[in-house]
């Protein structure tokens, strides 16, 4: 069998597979898992590393769902570490989108878009959809650590006074004995 016929059978399956994955709310599969299983349901095996391979099969994914006014299935589709990594801007740039500066957050947004068009029980109050555990662990453990370092700061000593005309620190009465 062609890559190419390879690559339609992969590309229906993992259709299936992710439509599938979308009736649940907060699901989400990487793209190893995906790669497996659409072996798997299509019969069709490959011994080639996913990396050299899904990412094509993604795109057809992509534009299949652009094509037939579905939201991009191909958000709920994860690396390892939880992201949704540079194959995720083909989505944008078959919708003629320009990249946000947050692609997991536009990510987030394209799953709920998924749970919605498929039928996935939504929770009654969620103000922004959630990230993916992994990557919503680093973001918070990043601001964890901007606020320890933001009340560093606040309890830190304020900055001396300085000369507008020389920049030399200012003695205590606060007149500068060189610009004088």
């Amino acid at each position: 069998m062609s890559f190419r016929e390879a690559a339609v059978a992969w590309a229906l399956a993992a259709h299936a597979e992710l439509a599938e994955t979308a009736t649940g709310y907060g699901h989400f599969i990487t793209v190893n898992e995906l790669a497996e299983r659409i072996q798997d349901v299509s019969g069709v095996h490959t011994e080639a590393p996913t990396r050299t391979w899904m990412a094509a099969i993604l795109r057809k994914v992509a534009r299949r769902c652009h094509g037939a006014g579905e939201p991009p299935l191909t958000a709920l589709c994860v690396r390892q570490n939880h992201t949704v990594g540079d194959d995720y801007k083909y989505v944008l740039e078959l919708a003629g989108l320009p990249i946000p500066d947050d692609l997991e957050l536009h990510a987030a947004y394209a799953r709920w878009q998924c749970y919605q068009h498929y039928g996935a029980e939504m929770p009654a109050e969620v103000g922004v959809p959630p990230l993916t555990p992994k990557v919503d662990a680093r973001r918070r453990g990043r601001s964890a650590t901007k606020t320890v370092m933001a009340q560093e700061e606040k309890t830190s000593e304020p900055r001396p006074a300085v000369c507008s005309q020389c920049f030399i620190q200012l003695p205590a009465g606060g007149v500068c004995q060189y610009c004088v």
